[in-house]
């Protein structure tokens, strides 16, 4: 009886053995002269890169459709080690690895990356290279397209000696860390100047310096990130900001987009207490969009804007702080952030800061907004913030205005739309705040409901009318 009892056991443990070995061996890889992979795309092209900066990684999906497991002896470049590009295959990194398995009908995927060299020239180059699958079934390849631009590079320079710079348009400038506009130097950018700024850069102009971004009507210089990717078209915060300090002076900025920052344009970036001088901007026809913080920033400025755009930003689009003097004429504050929830009005008026231990200090604040308009996605789109240590000036005149109810008195009100929440009459204002275009729609409320001043041209160089719209174009009837 015993001795059946083990037998039966036996019989029992033995099918289960073979069972758990069978289970824990691994397929091994076929070898077949008919394997063929198949790829997501046959040729991966990249955006413009500029040299020396790497570009966004592309990756490329390769599938096994066999139903038993195959191995791709090799993954390499044409161009062996000097190609310009690099790639990630199933955690091996570099420009070859050998022996990749793919598990049957699964895939993997082969991430790329390009970086160019300097060639000194002033057009773009195209860099071509092919990723090759060597298995036994043969080579199979993916072309991989990419093109480069050189550019100057600028690493934290200083535009200094009280000279008079200007930069040359034959190649874009691309700024690493801040530079310096110093002491009486002026740094003029002209028309078909691309400037783009690396991550956490910008640029300081200093005491009795002057900046001057002269772009043309047609040609607008273009402020941006130094990512040319698709990805990074509209992406803010991609660097940090232009800041004009207290004691510089006679700063323009005319037919300029800048975009995709940290803060577009700070003027009065520093603020000396002894110091009652006011740093000088003029902008005219003038771009400012997706800053991940504030568009535009016055600390104490002096700032003379027409025909100017300042929208989608992450807090205010436009703050004017600590007093100072404002005239601004066709222009549009918009914002309809979508990146996260924004908390801060479009338009912020304050005369006053406080310092570190708490006291309270003012300065005057004269503010002038006319044929301007003020709106967004928030029920209030305006914050005013006064101390009576200084006085507190402005005057709306035929302007549109987002508010959550309209002022008691209309003593610095003059033929203001106000759009309340209740009043839905005001929409559509814009023709695709999605895309950034805040032109008119053909409905828009803003038509022909401005005063007539010395602003004849709209920010396109479209004149305008007797009746003038509101904001920085003027609707093309």
């Amino acid at each position: 009886m015993n001795q059946f009892i083990c037998t039966m056991r036996l019989w029992f443990i033995i099918p289960i053995c073979l069972l758990a070995l069978l289970s824990c061996k691994r397929d091994e890889p076929v070898r077949d002269a008919n394997v063929k992979l198949r790829f997501s795309s046959d040729t991966i092209f990249f955006d413009t890169v500029f040299t020396s900066i790497g570009s966004l990684t592309e990756r490329v999906k390769v599938f096994n459709t066999n139903d038993f497991p195959i191995v791709i002896d090799r993954i390499s470049l044409r161009n062996g080690q000097s190609s310009n590009f690099k790639f990630n295959a199933d955690g091996f990194s570099g420009k070859s690895a050998k022996e990749i398995e793919i598990a049957a009908e699964d895939s993997i995927f082969v991430f790329i990356e390009v970086t160019v060299d300097p060639n000194g020239g002033t057009s773009p180059l195209v860099i071509e290279d092919e990723l090759i699958f060597q298995t036994s079934g043969g080579t199979q390849g993916v072309g991989l397209v990419a093109w480069g631009q050189d550019a100057y590079f600028y690493p934290s320079v200083s535009f200094g000696g009280g000279a008079m710079y200007e930069l040359p348009t034959d190649k874009p400038h691309v700024f690493y860390g801040y530079s310096v506009v110093d002491t009486g130097s002026t740094l003029t950018i002209p028309c078909g100047a691309r400037i783009h700024f690396h991550e956490a850069s910008g640029m300081i102009v200093g005491h009795e310096a002057s900046l001057k971004i002269l772009g043309c009507v047609d040609d607008p210089v273009i402020i941006q990130g130094d990512r040319l990717e698709n990805f990074f078209e509209n992406v803010p915060g991609q660097w940090g900001q232009i800041a004009l300090t207290q004691t510089s002076k006679d700063n323009e900025v005319r037919n300029a987009i800048i975009k995709n920052g940290g803060i577009g344009l700070s003027v009065g970036f520093t603020v000396n207490l002894d110091e009652f001088s006011r740093p000088k901007a003029t902008l005219e026809n003038v771009q400012i969009l997706n800053m991940s913080f504030i568009g535009l920033v016055g600390i104490d400025g002096d700032i003379d804007a027409t025909n100017t755009v300042v929208a989608n930003c992450g807090d205010h689009t436009v703050a004017l702080a600590f007093g100072g003097e404002y005239n601004f004429n066709h222009c549009t504050f918009a914002n309809y952030w979508a990146e996260n929830p924004r908390s801060q009005p479009v338009l912020r008026l304050s005369n006053f800061s406080f310092t570190e231990d708490g006291t309270e200090l003012a300065r005057p604040l004269n503010s002038q907004f006319t044929n301007t308009i003020i709106h967004g996605a928030l029920d209030e789109e305006i914050e005013y913030a006064e101390s009576d240590l200084e006085p507190y000036n402005f005057n709306f005149d035929h302007c549109i205005i987002r508010t959550e109810e309209e002022p008691e008195s209309l003593e610095n009100y003059t033929s203001v739309i106000f759009d309340t929440p209740d009043n839905a009459a005001v929409l559509p204002l814009f023709e695709n705040v999605a895309d950034n275009d805040y032109s008119l729609d053909t409905l828009s409320k803003a038509e022909d409901v401005g005063i007539t001043t010395d602003v004849i041209t709209d920010l396109n160089g479209d004149p305008r009318d007797s009746n003038p719209d509101l904001g920085a174009y003027e609707f093309q009837k």
